[in-house]
């Protein structure tokens, strides 16, 4: 049943983009990053026989991202809440990509200044670089899988989640269907932190896994003491100027 409602709701989106007269807002801004100030230390040892292993000082990273986002938004001027769905990309101490949809209300005016209200749900990913495994070996293992012999995997700290965004916009006419504008976003969500390692495998192809901080051979420490929370948090306020045609 679950399925069935889930299969219904996408075809009705679908259809609901596929008749609406589009819009395309091109924003940019400054996100908050919730990052840990306090001293950090990451340890891993991977599932080889040899025991191959990463210990590494994490410096902190300031406290905020710029980012990019592109929107559609069903333009349809007789409905006044008004379907969106964007793509977002963030670069700074941290990177990632997420995707929001949800409704903004716009009201049935056209050519007028307003105040847009708009409430999205948030799936997306961010990351950091964290350097490498060194291989003291033959091979190194990270759950099943064997990373080509004699080679490095690099290493990265991410966190997946999934949330909510309201946010309020400050709209003004600048032409026929033309706006520009100022908006802020608020995110607050649900979220995983992970070790990610990337590599080639014993078949030359390109390879990654996972290892959860909750994991046995996964050490993560602020100031001393072990925490399996990644101190890189997506969630806070998000500062935007726009301009829609």
């Amino acid at each position: 049943m679950k399925r069935i409602m889930l299969l219904i709701a996408l075809f009705a989106t679908t259809m609901q983009v596929a008749n609406a007269q589009k819009n395309i807002t091109i924003s940019g801004g400054v996100k908050q990053i919730g990052a840990e100030s306090n001293k950090m230390t990451l340890w891993y040892v991977d599932e080889s026989p040899s025991r191959d292993n990463i210990y590494k000082d994490i410096d902190p990273i300031g406290k905020y991202a710029l980012n990019l986002n592109v929107r559609w938004t069903d333009n349809t001027t007789d409905k006044p809440f008004r379907l969106f769905l964007e793509g977002q990309g963030y670069v700074g101490g941290i990177m990632g990509l997420a995707f929001n949809g949800g409704y903004a209300y716009c009201g049935t005016s056209k050519g007028k200044i307003r105040i847009q209200p708009e409430i999205g749900a948030v799936l997306g990913y961010c990351s950091k670089g964290l350097g490498e495994i060194e291989n003291n070996d033959v091979y190194i293992q990270v759950n099943n899988t064997k990373f080509q012999d004699y080679t490095n995997v690099s290493v990265a700290l991410r966190n997946a989640y999934i949330g909510l965004k309201p946010g309020i916009s400050f709209v003004f006419p600048a032409g026929v269907e033309r706006e520009i504008g100022l908006g802020v976003n608020y995110q607050i969500s649900y979220k995983v932190g992970f070790l990610s390692f990337n590599g080639t495998d014993q078949d030359g192809n390109q390879a990654s896994e996972i290892e959860y901080l909750t994991a046995k051979n996964v050490g993560f420490y602020v100031d001393g003491y072990r925490t399996d929370k990644n101190p890189y948090n997506p969630d806070g306020l998000e500062f935007k100027i726009f301009y829609s045609f």
